[in-house]
């Protein structure tokens, strides 16, 4: 991989799956190890048959959908995910009956409660939750926590290693940091202080949102320029092209981190990359020390370097937005 292009999204995928296995569901998965992972497949494969039903008339109506190759795809990519997770929660449930004599006895364990754990100790209206109903927000976290965040990752190295010199005020940040000691591993204080790394990564969020488009059902009337939107009525949210605008961001399509230095806050629902409000994305913050943690160790270990000659992306519209060619880049050693 040294010195040769790369697609630096099929490497990030697999790490960003191992994190949140590990982080949220205490299970280790070994993903990176495993290139070939199905549950990546899988999920690759349901986003890009999302995306095909929604440009496809024929195949939108339910009654006739099963005429469709697509429909067969999507009912095994689908069972085989529904394994993959059932066996993630009963390997997560027989550790702890195995370890449960020792957590009563051991409060750093305790404290290391992983999502997983929680789910499998809840209960709603006095009974635990079932199997399945642990299934839906296991699929939910392992999905939107790794496919998400890996898009975000991957669109963010391209760009700084599209862009010298924002990858180097960005490496002077860690410098300055890290200090002497440039490979030890980053704290919670040490990402909560990565300012213009954070830059980089909303900016990147701006051009490249993960979840380019989402939607909003009206619970009342809403007048908008003098219309009035109904009760019920699903309203889309195009968030690529808005935060692609002129009218919020100036010069929009120029990747320019320093331009969340200077917002003031006045424009809140602009910048929605995790969508806004009380249905907002419930890992915004998780994903944002993730990618924190994940382009600081990059920085602080290769020079990111752009192919040659440079490679153009091509956006593919699915679920998450990604690059339809791949992600490719070039990577050196760093020398501090």
């Amino acid at each position: 991989m040294q010195g040769k292009d790369i697609n630096i999204y099929r490497y990030i995928t697999l790490y960003s799956l191992d994190v949140i296995c590990e982080s949220s569901m205490g299970v280790s998965i070994n993903a990176q190890e495993i290139e070939d992972s199905e549950y990546v497949k899988n999920v690759k494969l349901l986003c890009k048959i999302v995306a095909e039903r929604q440009n496809r008339l024929r195949e939108r109506f339910d009654l006739i959908y099963w005429l469709f190759p697509n429909y067969y795809r999507e009912k095994r990519a689908v069972r085989q995910i529904h394994n993959f997770t059932y066996s993630v929660i009963d390997s997560r449930r027989k550790l702890l009956d195995e370890s449960s004599p020792q957590q009563e006895n051991d409060p750093e364990i305790k404290k290391r409660v992983a999502f997983l754990d929680m789910l499998l100790q809840s209960t709603v209206d006095g009974r635990p939750l079932t199997r399945e109903e642990i299934r839906e927000e296991v699929d939910t976290f392992m999905f939107e926590g790794h496919d998400t965040t890996g898009s975000a990752m991957s669109f963010a190295l391209f760009l700084l290693a599209s862009h010298p010199d924002v990858q180097n005020q960005a490496l002077e940040e860690q410098k300055c940091m890290f200090a002497d000691d440039i490979l030890r591993p980053a704290t919670y204080d040490d990402l909560q202080n990565m300012k213009y790394l954070e830059c980089v990564i909303k900016e990147t969020l701006r051009l490249y949102p993960s979840v380019p488009f989402f939607a909003r059902k009206t619970d009342k009337e809403v007048e908008f320029k003098g219309n009035v939107i109904p009760e019920g009525i699903n309203v889309a949210v195009f968030a690529f092209g808005m935060m692609r605008s002129a009218e919020y961001f100036p010069d929009p399509l120029t990747f320019k981190p320093s331009r969340f230095e200077d917002m003031d806050g006045t424009k809140p629902f602009a910048f929605i990359p995790f969508s806004a409000g009380p249905r907002n994305c419930i890992g915004q913050k998780f994903a944002m020390l993730e990618m924190k943690s994940c382009l600081s160790k990059m920085l602080r270990n290769f020079e990111l370097k752009p192919t040659v000659p440079a490679h153009q992306l091509v956006l593919a519209p699915e679920t998450v937005l990604k690059a339809h060619n791949g992600m490719y880049i070039r990577l050196t050693d760093r020398k501090l």
